[in-house]
Protein backbone atom coordinates (compact mmCIF):
# COMPACT_ATOMS: atom_id res chain seq x y z
CA UNK A 1 0.00 0.00 0.00
CA UNK A 2 1.44 3.36 -1.00
CA UNK A 3 1.43 6.41 1.23
CA UNK A 4 -0.43 9.59 0.34
CA UNK A 5 1.68 12.27 -1.31
CA UNK A 6 0.73 15.93 -0.85
CA UNK A 7 1.48 18.48 -3.52
CA UNK A 8 0.86 22.17 -2.87
CA UNK A 9 -0.15 24.42 -5.76
CA UNK A 10 -0.19 28.21 -5.54
CA UNK A 11 -1.39 30.66 -8.16
CA UNK A 12 -0.22 34.27 -8.20
CA UNK A 13 -1.74 36.66 -10.74
CA UNK A 14 0.77 39.26 -11.99
CA UNK A 15 0.63 42.14 -14.45
CA UNK A 16 3.00 42.59 -17.40
CA UNK A 17 5.68 44.09 -15.13
CA UNK A 18 5.51 41.21 -12.66
CA UNK A 19 3.59 43.18 -10.00
CA UNK A 20 1.37 40.90 -7.98
CA UNK A 21 -2.30 41.66 -8.60
CA UNK A 22 -3.89 38.83 -6.66
CA UNK A 23 -2.97 35.70 -4.81
CA UNK A 24 -5.42 32.85 -4.76
CA UNK A 25 -5.44 30.63 -1.69
CA UNK A 26 -3.08 27.68 -2.08
CA UNK A 27 -4.55 24.24 -2.48
CA UNK A 28 -3.09 20.86 -1.70
CA UNK A 29 -3.75 17.91 -3.91
CA UNK A 30 -3.43 14.38 -2.67
CA UNK A 31 -1.93 11.67 -4.81
CA UNK A 32 -1.63 8.06 -3.79
CA UNK A 33 0.73 7.52 -6.73
CA UNK A 34 2.05 9.35 -9.77
CA UNK A 35 0.14 7.38 -12.38
CA UNK A 36 -1.40 9.42 -15.17
CA UNK A 37 -5.01 8.64 -14.27
CA UNK A 38 -4.42 9.61 -10.63
CA UNK A 39 -2.82 12.89 -11.72
CA UNK A 40 -5.68 13.66 -14.14
CA UNK A 41 -8.29 13.09 -11.44
CA UNK A 42 -6.41 15.30 -8.97
CA UNK A 43 -5.93 18.09 -11.54
CA UNK A 44 -9.62 18.06 -12.51
CA UNK A 45 -10.60 18.32 -8.84
CA UNK A 46 -8.08 21.14 -8.39
CA UNK A 47 -9.53 23.05 -11.36
CA UNK A 48 -13.09 22.75 -10.01
CA UNK A 49 -11.98 24.03 -6.60
CA UNK A 50 -9.59 26.76 -7.79
CA UNK A 51 -11.49 28.24 -10.73
CA UNK A 52 -14.13 30.12 -8.69
CA UNK A 53 -11.45 31.77 -6.52
CA UNK A 54 -9.32 32.68 -9.53
CA UNK A 55 -12.34 34.09 -11.36
CA UNK A 56 -13.31 36.13 -8.30
CA UNK A 57 -9.78 37.55 -7.95
CA UNK A 58 -9.67 38.58 -11.61
CA UNK A 59 -13.16 40.14 -11.53
CA UNK A 60 -12.30 42.07 -8.36
CA UNK A 61 -9.13 43.36 -10.00
CA UNK A 62 -11.08 44.38 -13.09
CA UNK A 63 -13.62 46.23 -10.95
CA UNK A 64 -10.82 48.07 -9.13
CA UNK A 65 -9.25 49.15 -12.42
CA UNK A 66 -12.63 50.24 -13.81
CA UNK A 67 -13.38 52.30 -10.70
CA UNK A 68 -9.92 53.91 -10.77
CA UNK A 69 -10.25 54.81 -14.45
CA UNK A 70 -13.76 56.19 -13.92
CA UNK A 71 -12.55 58.39 -11.05
CA UNK A 72 -9.70 59.70 -13.21
CA UNK A 73 -12.11 60.61 -16.03
CA UNK A 74 -14.54 62.32 -13.67
CA UNK A 75 -11.66 63.90 -11.90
Amino acid sequence: MSSLRMTKISIIVEDEQGKQLAKVQSRKIKLSNYRLNEIEIAVEKFKREMLPDLTRALVERGQEEFTTEKKKRMG
